[in-house]
């Protein structure tokens, strides 16, 4: 099975995803994405910078805390938005 492909959009690979062989196109990397989810509940009740500083150690990924910001407001607009349409 072939993994999941999403079309690049900008020049910046987003924390979660690598450069697949054709470059126009990113794979999602598990580890990265379930530690940021595992940082969405980190983040309620630490601040970002925290988070973020965590997130570093735990996937050895940089991540700023606005870079952090800017991925959990937009993944979570998404779930919005999602939820919304079912």
């Amino acid at each position: 099975m072939e993994p999941i492909k999403i079309k690049k959009k900008a020049r910046t690979i987003p924390f979660g995803f690598k450069q697949a062989e054709d470059p126009q196109y990113l794979e999602p990397v598990k580890e990265e994405l379930s530690a940021l989810s595992q940082a969405r509940e980190y983040s309620k009740t630490c601040s970002l910078r925290e988070t973020a500083q965590w997130l570093h150690r735990k996937t050895g990924r940089y991540i700023s805390h606005v870079g952090l910001r800017k991925r959990l407001a937009r993944n979570s607009t998404t779930e919005t938005e999602e939820d919304s349409s079912t």
